[in-house]
């Protein structure tokens, strides 16, 4: 059988449709889905950050552990103006009414937020 000629109009037809799977590819490869990367390796794209808090209940009083630890940052900060903070561990303490903070591995018993 007879190989049938190809028109310039199918040759035409023919690059077109080529462009337009190449734009498909292209704005496929644009998608935040997962990247891989200099090696190969794929990484899944990032995940949506999920918005968490901390409530301690007692005495009738709600206390949100976000807001304790802004408290002993602000108070570390005010009486260390020199010192940064690097680490900051905080211990509530509700049957004292308080919260006593540690701050870069450094305790002291004026380390104390009233609740």
């Amino acid at each position: 059988m007879a190989r049938p000629k190809r028109t310039m109009a199918a040759a035409a037809k023919a690059v077109e449709v080529k462009e337009e799977v190449k734009e498909v590819v292209r704005e496929a490869t644009k998608a935040p889905a997962a990247k891989a990367d200099a090696i190969g390796n794929v990484k899944a794209a990032p995940k949506a950050e999920i918005e968490k808090t901390v409530v301690v209940e007692f005495g009738g009083k709600q206390i949100k552990a976000k807001d304790v630890l802004a408290q002993a940052e602000k108070a570390y900060a005010e009486s260390h103006p020199e010192t940064g903070i690097k680490t900051v561990e905080l211990y509530i303490s509700p049957e004292q009414n308080a919260a006593y903070y540690v701050v870069n591995g450094e305790a002291s018993d004026d380390f104390k937020i009233e609740l």
